[in-house]
């Protein structure tokens, strides 16, 4: 029987990054959507990290309880998540 030779996992991703405030019902905060500009979306606290990185004044927003708009838009980023073992 052959053996299965695993390949780490990989995604890689250049090109327009969104993060856009995701809410639920009567407008609850769900978290941030990440939307690549390949039409792939992710949901996931991520985007709060993108922002608090990228975008000017988010992390001190973020600190004192402030809204940070609805989206924050990257026009070129790269992305590359690998998995390690």
């Amino acid at each position: 029987m052959w053996a299965r030779r695993r390949l780490p996992r990989r995604l890689s991703y250049e090109g327009r990054l969104k993060v856009i405030e995701s809410n639920g019902q009567w407008g609850v905060y769900e978290g941030e959507r990440i939307v690549l500009g390949d039409g792939r979306s992710f949901q996931d606290d991520l985007g709060v990290k993108i922002r608090e990185a990228f975008q000017p004044g988010a992390s001190d927003a973020l600190q004192r309880g402030d809204s940070v708009g609805e989206s924050f838009e990257m026009p070129r980023v790269r992305i590359e998540i690998t998995r390690l073992r």
